[in-house]
């Protein structure tokens, strides 16, 4: 794991502001590689690298890396899978070292900006064509690897895998982007299209860019499949078996120690069982929530069966406001997903004695796991967004039959929900992973910010793998995959999605959505696949995930002082963007209030 940076501007090499400029970009994310350093230096374009050894310790992985011409110089961030079977196919290629960089660039002599396409892993590259004075970029499909970019105040085309390190030039203005700020308090995380600040654009997911003669230009290279799989049960069961232990093999591919996280749940405990197939001497790490929120009885119970080395990790109560205020220190963006406290946490942990983690992220999205799934299932079915509220409005309607009114009330609210949510796609957009109402937003901003996510596929309302496509899309990028790369980067340690192969979710992605979730089960196809793996407990248990006690958190003293501090004095530095009246009326120890914190503590360490 690795970062990049690299700025392109005509005649660069003759001013030497621009040198410090770039060695600045690259110290601003030692982190991401504390191995090793490197720039290059063309006419019209610096490239910049720090290096965090994971295959071919040897120098040989130094970049930036020339292709066997000299002509291509490429800066890559990132894991191939399988890149080793690649490097076979390509004989003529006059190959100087054992590593995926270089069967990249190989790749990108035989494809050129096809190149996307051949890659299955997680990836930024950017690659310097000197002859075509052209700077080729590309992200993975599903936004595993950051990439930020951003014009400069003289015209600079500037890059980096974080945007610490754009800023770090001093070329760009860290204005704030409004738009940004709306989705937070809708979702409580940046939208993956866009970044915090207006000045600074991402790189999407599934696209590749073209930087020449001072243009932009960016296309979409992937998208889930168009039709949906005709296949039997039991034949999906033996690929999808197939598909999921070909992709732990790969990701296990490593020249240093290799984890696992372990949350006591489906999905890790799958990832467990076959990891340790392949590795004999397998730690496992889990964290340790208090009362109703502990999942480690379960994750020993798999950790024990498969004899790993287990640990776990703990925040006590008064370590969390430090904790919390740390973390919105080091990242780049405001992001109030309460699992960043966990996985900062296990991430320190890990970072001792390892430097690759297996996890167990997507496998919700891929195979059904959320109980909205079911609910939006039932909508399917009954024909009715309301559907998934029924059982609440019979309970209400028999309770209240001698109370006329309240049964008229019950009806109205029915309506209202119906009007509001009259399909899955609606149910999907403006239900799940909600926090702060539109109406909600537009009182605390004092403006009204008509922002969306786009979604570049077709949103079928009457198949439930659209929601399932919408959330893999969406909070998977924007949330998920940010908290993960950006905390373990602080830790100089790679984490690594075994259920975001290339091959297994497109296979996921078609397969009919009976073979996930029905009434009474979620993950259907993983259970079948590879239930005799794991214990009666975890195939039987409720999903939890890496979720917090929040109420409990916001009332620790510690706790409740932040909030004095930076919530209830109108001189904060959030309330030169919300209102302050309307934030005070949200302070009730939920997750709203919780949202406000996080996004008033990043302010004031990062404004």
């Amino acid at each position: 794991m690795c970062g990049i940076t690299g700025i392109v501007k005509k005649n660069i090499r003759e001013e030497v502001f621009y040198h410090q400029t770039l060695k600045n970009m690259t110290d601003s994310i030692i982190h991401r590689g504390p191995d090793d350093e490197g720039h290059e230096y063309f006419q019209n374009c610096f490239l910049g690298f720090r290096r965090l050894a994971i295959v071919d310790l040897s120098k040989d992985g130094h970049q930036p890396m020339y292709s066997n011409t000299k002509n291509e110089c490429i800066v890559f961030n990132g894991e191939i899978y399988g890149y080793r079977d690649l490097k076979k196919d390509l004989f003529d290629y006059p190959f100087q070292s054992n590593t995926d960089t270089e069967v990249i660039l190989s790749l990108f002599q035989k494809y050129g900006t096809d190149l996307p396409k051949h890659l299955n892993g997680m990836f930024a590259i950017a690659i310097w064509n000197e002859q075509k004075q052209q700077l080729f970029c590309a992200r993975d499909r599903f936004g595993e690897k950051p990439f930020y970019y951003a014009i400069g105040k003289n015209g600079e085309f500037v890059f980096a895998s974080e945007i610490k390190s754009i800023l770090a030039t001093g070329l760009v203005d860290a204005e704030l982007n409004d738009e940004a700020i709306h989705h937070f308090l809708k979702h409580m995380y940046v939208d993956s299209q866009q970044s915090i600040y207006k000045n600074i654009k991402v790189l999407p997911p599934a696209h590749q860019l073209i930087f020449k003669d001072e243009k932009i230009e960016i296309s979409q290279y992937w998208n889930f499949p168009d039709l949906e799989s005709n296949i039997s049960e039991e034949k999906a069961v033996e690929k999808f078996q197939k598909l999921v232990e070909q992709s732990v093999e790969k990701q296990l591919v490593a020249d240093v120690k290799v984890g696992a996280f372990l949350s006591g749940g489906l999905d890790s405990g799958t990832l467990v069982a076959l990891s340790s197939k392949k590795n004999n001497n397998l730690t496992t790490l889990g964290f340790q929530y208090e009362g109703d929120w502990d999942e480690m009885p379960d994750a020993r119970s798999i950790a024990k069966k498969y004899s790993t080395d287990h640990k776990e990790v703990s925040l006590q109560k008064s370590e969390i406001p430090k904790t919390l205020v740390e973390v919105l220190q080091k990242l780049d963006e405001p992001l109030a997903d309460t699992a960043i406290l966990a996985t900062y946490t296990i991430c320190k942990e890990a970072a001792k004695n390892m430097t690759v983690v297996i996890t167990g992220n997507a496998g919700d999205e891929l195979f059904g796991g959320y109980k909205w799934y079911q609910q939006e299932k039932e909508i399917l079915e009954k024909g009715g967004a309301n559907s998934a509220f029924l059982p609440f409005y019979k309970i209400g309607s028999t309770l209240s039959e001698k109370v006329g009114l309240e049964k008229s009330r019950l009806y109205f609210l029915d309506k209202i929900f119906r009007s509001k949510f009259p399909d899955i796609v609606a149910y999907q957009k403006g239900k799940v992973h909600s926090n702060f109402s539109e109406e909600e937003v537009f009182q605390l901003l004092k403006s009204k910010q008509n922002y969306e996510h786009q979604y570049n596929f077709n949103l079928d309302k009457n198949n439930l793998n659209t929601c399932m496509k919408m959330d893999l899309t969406n909070i998977i990028p924007g949330d998920y995959l940010v908290k993960d790369d950006r905390i373990a980067m602080m830790h100089s340690i790679e984490l690594r999605t075994p259920f975001l192969d290339k091959d297994l979710v497109e296979f996921c992605a078609a397969l009919p959505a009976k073979y996930k979730v029905d009434s009474s089960n979620t993950k259907i196809i993983l259970r079948k696949a590879f239930g005799d793996l794991l214990t009666e407990n975890i195939l039987n248990k409720k999903k939890q995930g890496f979720g917090a006690p929040i109420s409990d958190w916001l009332k620790i003293p510690a706790m409740e002082e932040l909030t004095e501090k930076i919530l209830k004095k109108s001189s904060s530095k959030i309330f030169k963007k919300l209102d302050f009246q309307q934030v005070q009326k949200q302070l009730s120890y939920n997750y709203k209030h919780w949202s406000l914190l996080v996004l008033g503590i990043w302010m004031e360490e990062h404004l």
